[in-house]
């Protein structure tokens, strides 16, 4: 089924009695869900969070970006000037030779670097979308991209999902029935963020062909594409039409601290958002993005293929954990790569209902219907193998399991 949803716009207040001074976008901005993980985290003396979805600290090199810090810091104060408003140069160029590794042809001024890839969802919304205009998502989709969407108040053309990602047919039924065409589709067709899914290359020729016939621009998110721990490569969009928007970023492969992205696409559209970028807060922190530069070009793929290794060993740990410890019923699928997992609970379990059972046993996660715009009831979740622990794996999906167990009694009873 293909959804449209138009999030409701209530009425901000505060303890302050301002809400008559807040612009009327500001009631579309999400609260942060981290308050209601915080409170869940605190029914248990000994919580086991698989939610986040950061690198291992352990596959992170500290030490050698300390030893590049140091390198950056040395060649102050050159480095803590103003800089230009797309990104420090020799960055964007080692970003589009890597890009070139992956049969993406870009030059160095279609390259935007960005305070995170988030911020470049955000860019990219502020440029297309005026109030009402329509953006299609997988169903579910990157709850970040929401947040950033919903602050230009968009209106979602929720298309629904099959093992292999988003679905071409109910894509084209959505763009056929809609009144008013949607501008944009944002897809993560690599390990997609909730349900580690990937679309095959048919598949995404398929959907690209669609956008084509139907003037849609696709913005296509890749925070996992270096992460392919099984199978083969398969091309990213960008590589296949020249007219994709790419966000790629350095969270997943280096440290998310650095919050370094960026955004690559038709220079038409990159210049402006550079504008857009340049308007919002001048220029990028330079110093970080040297340090990037040179740990990519000294030592990332060397980096890269120990860190796929140990993503490797820690989601074939949480597969096991689950087959020793789900009860019947309970379906899940084995990503090829990225951060996450996606377990299904047989119906009619909520998952958003089942989390306080499970907090309670010392286990959350992130329900699936967090990951839709309308927040609906889904029997889904998500589940991380990337930050964790090994040694709490088990545990956890045993809590997990119990918890499951405790409320498939309860309905049934």
């Amino acid at each position: 089924m293909v959804s449209e949803v138009r999030v409701a716009r209530g009425t901000v207040a505060g303890t302050t009695g301002r809400a008559g001074q807040f612009a009327r976008r500001a009631a579309s901005f999400r609260p942060s869900l981290w308050g209601e993980v915080t409170d869940l985290l605190e029914r248990h003396p000994d919580p086991i969070f698989f939610g986040n979805g950061a690198p291992a600290a352990e596959l992170m090199p500290v030490a050698r970006l300390q030893d590049m810090a140091s390198r950056v810091w040395a060649e102050a104060p050159g480095r803590l000037g103003y800089a230009e408003p797309n990104g420090y140069g020799p960055l964007r160029a080692l970003i589009a030779e890597r890009m070139a590794d992956r049969d993406m042809l870009v030059g160095i001024n279609q390259v935007l670097v960005t305070n995170g890839s988030q911020q470049g969802i955000d860019l990219v919304g502020r440029l297309m979308l005026d109030s009402g205009d329509g953006v299609v998502v997988e169903g579910p989709t990157y709850l970040g991209a929401v947040q950033a969407f919903d602050s230009y108040e968009a209106t979602y053309h929720v298309v629904p999902m099959d093992d292999e990602g988003l679905d071409p047919a109910a894509l084209e039924a959505t763009l056929a029935g809609s009144a008013r065409p949607p501008k944009l589709l944002y897809t993560i067709p690599t390990f997609q963020n909730p349900t580690g899914k990937t679309q095959g290359l048919a598949r995404r020729r398929a959907i690209l062909d669609i956008a084509r016939r139907h003037g849609l621009l696709v913005i296509e998110d890749d925070p996992y594409g270096e992460l392919r721990v099984d199978g083969d490569d398969i091309p990213p969009m960008r590589a296949l039409d020249p007219d994709v928007v790419h966000l790629g970023t350095f969270s997943k492969t280096v440290a998310p601290g650095l919050r370094i992205g960026w955004v690559a696409g038709p220079r038409e559209i990159v210049d402006r958002l550079v504008a857009a970028r340049e308007a919002a807060d001048v220029h990028g922190e330079r110093t970080t993005a040297r340090i990037v530069e040179l740990a990519a070009r000294d030592f990332l793929d060397g980096h890269l293929e120990m860190a796929r290794a140990g993503y490797l060993r820690r989601r074939d740990t949480l597969i096991e954990a689950l087959g020793r410890h789900m009860p019947d019923g309970v379906r899940w699928n084995v990503p090829e790569g990225g951060f996450f997992l996606w377990l299904e609970l047989p119906d009619p379990l909520d998952a958003e209902a089942l989390l306080p059972r499970a907090a309670d046993h010392g286990m959350t996660y992130m329900p699936g219907g967090w990951f839709y715009p309308d927040r609906r009831p889904c029997h889904a979740l998500r589940l991380s193998f990337s930050s964790l622990p090994e040694a709490l794996f088990d545990p956890g999906m045993e809590r997990l399991g119990t918890a499951i167990r405790q409320e498939m009694s309860a309905r049934s009873g």
